[in-house]
């Protein structure tokens, strides 16, 4: 084994080891660019999702998709557009911007804030695994009673949504936690409150 690894080339053990330190790191700036990628690509999916609606919708008594596949494309559009982009975008800004803003060498809990991107991730892929399962949420992204009760929607679709929404909700709480922790404890000496940059207010 050790023969093999020394016969290796440089430039695969050096990628191999900036990818595992990649999905291993603490560190803000390194948090921020996968929030920021993270959500780029679902914006994509979202996109891809949002196409496939209007084009339903360019014709009259068009049959492109079915009625459920609708509802179904319509709720994980939503969904994905604002708790899988918008949301978390803004957080790969702030997990890059903020640290460096006031002053601070991390964020105040750097394992915590790791852990609230792989929730993020995780979250992300649990509700779009619902494609694979045929179980994909469709009682719309905001989710109003009746329509997710077993009578308006049976079998496993909202189940995926709850869960992948709980797991996404834990990252935006863990996240926002951590970032007024930072905020109000690690600014640089002499930096007050009133100081701060509007962007660490927003």
């Amino acid at each position: 084994m050790a023969a093999r690894a020394e016969r290796q080339p440089l430039a695969v053990v050096v990628s191999r080891g900036r990818a595992s330190s990649w999905l291993t790191t603490v560190d803000h700036k390194r948090i921020g660019i996968l929030y920021i990628v993270t959500t780029l690509v679902f914006f994509v999916a979202g996109g891809i999702l949002a196409l496939l609606m209007r084009a339903q919708l360019a014709t009259p008594n068009e049959s492109f998709v079915t009625r459920g596949s609708y509802n179904e494309l319509f709720t994980m559009h939503g969904t994905t557009m604002i708790v899988l982009v918008v949301v978390p975008f803004w957080a790969g800004l702030a997990n890059y911007l903020v640290p460096l803003m006031i002053g601070a060498r991390d964020m105040a809990f750097p394992r915590l804030n790791a852990l609230s991107f792989w929730l993020l991730f995780f979250g992300g892929v649990v509700m779009y695994s619902s494609f694979l399962f045929k179980a994909v949420p469709n009682a719309g992204w905001t989710a109003y009673p009746p329509l997710t009760t077993s009578q308006f929607s049976p079998g496993h679709n909202i189940d995926f949504w709850i869960l992948g929404l709980h797991l996404l909700g834990g990252s935006s709480l863990i996240g926002a936690i951590n970032f007024i922790v930072t905020i109000l404890n690690m600014r640089a000496p002499g930096m007050k409150l009133v100081d701060v940059p509007m962007f660490v207010w927003s």
